[in-house]
Formats: C-alpha cells, structure tokens, sequence
C-alpha cells in the first residue's frame, strides 16, 4: 500500500476530492473514508489527515507547486531532453530534482528556459572537473515534473509524440551530432546514439514522420572496447545509432528540427551550404574555418573551451 507522499500531485489532488466528497454528499464516518481510500486507491492516510482535509485545516497542496503537464512543446522538448542526458533523482530530504550536465553551455541554457516556460524555477551553473570536460548543470526540483518524468517510456513517447519536432529537437541536442568527413571527399550526415534500442526505434519513428529517412545499426557492443575523446574504455551497454546521409533528408532535418545549440547548428547550417560544391573546392573551404580534433571538427576562430 502506498503513502502520500509516494503520489504525484494529480493523484493526491483526486484522493483529496474523493474523501471530501464522501464526506460532503455522503456523510460517510472519517473511519469509513480512511477504508474507501484504501480500498479504492491502494493509499494508507490516517483518519487525522482525512479530518484536516474534509474540515479545511490543511491544504495538501501549500508546499506543492503545481504546472501545466498537458502536451505542449515545451513538454516534449523536456521528455526528450531527459530521455537523452537528463536525469531525475529524489533527495532524503525530500527534493525532487531535475538535472542535466552537459558539456554545451547554450544547450543547458535552453533547457534552463525551457523549465522555466513551464513554471519550473531552476539553478544554471558551471561544474569545473579536472578528470573530465568541464560541464554545465541545471538543477530544478518539482515534485510534480519528476513524478511525471518517472513513468515509464513506452508513457512519455505517447506524450512527447504530440510534438514530434521538439521532441526530436530535446533528444538530437542530448544525444546528436553533425557528422562531417572532409578527407577525401566531403560529406554530411547527422547521428544520434543511445543505448536503448526501444528509444531509438521510437526516434527513427518519428523522424519517419516527418519524412526524414536513417538508418538504424548496432555501433559497439557491449565489453567492447571503444574510445570516447581520445580515451579508451570497455563498453558496458550496447550501443545504437541512427544515421541520417542522404543530402535531401540532411537538409529537411536541419530544417524542421536542428540543434538549440549555435555551435552544433551553425556547423550543419555551414556543411550543407557547402554540400553542392566540387569537391575540391569544399574540401578547401571547409578546411579554412574548421580543424579536426579527436571530437570532430571545431570551428577556428573558437578554439579554447566550451564556456
């Protein structure tokens, strides 16, 4: 049997209504509803809580502040965000948190705002690590929004398909890259990798529905070893990847679902005016603005760090 404190606040917000108004129309002993309660919803409440509610001398909802969690942009963006590099965890003190580190300072800023548009307040601050790339973070803590974030996927892809693009936006700024090859011909794609096949084959659904082709293949397995900016290590999932290639299906992605990131778009943006060249001639200019690094390429003229 479940405590209150282990509802979300709609679930709360129901169980309040249901003990009032047996209450209120029925006259039902405050005993009788405490059974009701559990009969019905599976939640153990005492009968001095259920006496507070029905008489008004508590308000459940005071510390509990409330949004708007139907479909929107703003919510989809989010799941797709979380289902990339965000993460959900509750505190012994009672917190319920929100949090996103990344490396891309404007991609932590868009989702710091992006919060916010849903009535989210949220910390934004720089996280200096010697071991590793120094990072962003954003820390939010909304009871609410981690209940929600906690259901299962299969859950939040119905929510999120409502708004397909930013969606896809949310997870490709989490999880996506341009992928440039300038060696001996010039090439642009766009990948997304992740290690749950389930999410990826609910990304090339959608990409699909908006009439954008990948390709879908197994990059490493699991024990395997792999190198992730310059560094190696041994594989502890199984990892996939989705490939966008084809010019038109490069070109209608950057158009109709992109990066929030400048950084990442701008290089996209950048490669595809580039992609109808000569081959020669684009491989030169390419190599004017960008250098290669184990990460990819890098623009020039911003070489340094991230923030």
């Amino acid at each position: 049997m479940r405590s209150l404190k282990e509802l979300s606040p709609t679930e709360l917000q129901i169980i309040v209504g249901f003990a009032m108004g047996l209450r209120k129309e029925k006259g039902i002993s405050y005993r009788m509803i405490v059974s009701k309660v559990a009969e019905e919803f599976d939640v153990k409440v005492s009968k001095a809580t259920v006496i507070r509610w029905c008489k008004g001398d508590s308000n459940p909802f005071n510390k509990i502040k409330r949004i708007n969690l139907t479909p929107s942009p703003e919510l989809s963006y989010i799941i797709g965000v979380y289902l990339g590099d965000g993460s959900i965890h509750q505190k012994s003190n009672g917190r319920y948190l929100i949090k996103l580190k990344v490396v891309d300072k404007e991609f932590a800023e868009t989702f710091s705002k992006t919060l916010l548009s849903l009535g989210v307040n949220s910390t934004f601050g720089f996280e200096r690590d010697a071991s590793r790339v120094n990072r962003g973070y954003v820390e939010a803590s909304n009871k609410e929004l981690f209940m929600f974030l906690n259901k299962p996927v299969d859950k939040l892809i119905e929510t999120a398909e409502y708004y397909p693009t930013e969606f896809l936006r949310g997870f490709f700024d989490s999880e996506g890259y341009p992928i440039i090859e300038a060696k001996n011909r010039f090439r642009v794609m766009v990948g997304v990798a992740n290690s749950s096949l389930k999410m990826i084959n609910a990304v090339r659904d959608m990409l699909a529905q908006l009439g954008i082709n990948s390709i879908l293949r197994k990059s490493h397995l699991i024990g395997r070893e792999v190198v992730i900016r310059g560094i190696k290590y041994t594989s502890k999932v199984d990892m996939y990847t989705l490939t966008i290639s084809r010019k038109a299906d490069v070109k209608r992605f950057a158009k109709l679902v992109g990066f929030s990131s400048p950084t990442k778009m701008k290089k996209l943006q950048f490669a595809i005016q580039l992609m109808d060249l000569p081959n020669d001639r684009v491989i030169s200019e390419w190599h004017e603005l960008y250098y290669k690094t184990p990460r990819g390429y890098k623009l020039k003229k911003t070489k340094g760090k991230t923030f």
